[in-house]
């Protein structure tokens, strides 16, 4: 009985593990989106997590809300930084530090 509660245990770290690297792709697109929409470069070409959280959708259920940081330039000398809110696989906020948040 034991052996098939780690089983299970592994099996849903693995699928966790799977989102959380799905979520991460989406947060650079999103990112990198924002910058060439807002003309500014994305620094590193990655973003961190930085928060992860459970949170109702508008249809009321419950999703992962996890936010990443990332860096940005608009001169190539100043960096600058930005966030990018997802819920679920969706993003739903983008702010860059010298624009408006931008909300999907």
């Amino acid at each position: 009985m034991s052996e098939l509660i780690i089983v299970i245990l592994i099996g849903l770290v693995i699928l966790y593990w799977q989102a959380a690297v799905r979520c991460k792709e989406l947060a650079i697109l999103g990112a990198r989106k924002e910058c060439q929409l807002c003309d500014v470069q994305l620094l590193d070409q990655t973003v961190h997590q930085i928060k992860v959280s459970l949170s109702r959708d508008v249809s009321g259920q419950w999703r992962i809300w996890r936010e990443y940081a990332f860096d940005y330039t608009h001169d190539g000398e100043h960096r600058l930084g930005g966030r990018l809110t997802l819920l679920g696989q969706r993003v739903i906020r983008v702010a860059l530090e010298t624009f408006n948040p931008v909300i999907h």
